[in-house]
């Protein structure tokens, strides 16, 4: 086979020929419209996928964000409970001393034992009396 002999072979130009030409055309764009279309598909479905996979993403970020708020300000409630629970712990610890309990009944009802008097100077911090 030489060069000469390529050269002899010729294409037919007939109806027939160009038929299966045109066919063959057909066929070839045919299969792109399928293939384009299937591949419109797949990518409609994966950013469908991928827009429902993101809004739940979102969606769980926004709830853990509202949760860890809500733990913080019971933490700080906790924490304030707990100093008032130990101030209350501490008051009671003072009622239980009977020096505490007699000292805190002189100064703030004006208790007194029997047979003993108060005198009330004027610069007692004391509350009066009398006074209303």
């Amino acid at each position: 086979m030489t060069n000469g002999s390529r050269n002899k072979v010729q294409q037919l130009n007939n109806d027939y020929a160009r038929q299966v030409a045109n066919d063959q055309q057909n066929q070839r764009q045919r299969i792109s419209r399928v293939r384009r279309r299937r591949f419109v598909v797949i990518v409609a479905f994966f950013g469908a996928l991928m827009l429902l996979l993101g809004y739940q993403l979102i969606n769980t970020r926004v709830d853990l964000h509202q949760v860890n708020r809500e733990v913080a300000t019971s933490q700080v409630k906790l924490k304030r409970a707990q100093q008032k629970n130990s101030q209350l712990e501490t008051q009671i610890k003072q009622l239980n001393n009977k020096d505490y309990l007699q000292k805190l009944l002189r100064s703030k009802y004006d208790y007194t034992k029997s047979g003993e008097t108060v005198y009330s100077l004027p610069n007692d911090n004391a509350a009066d009396v009398t006074a209303n």
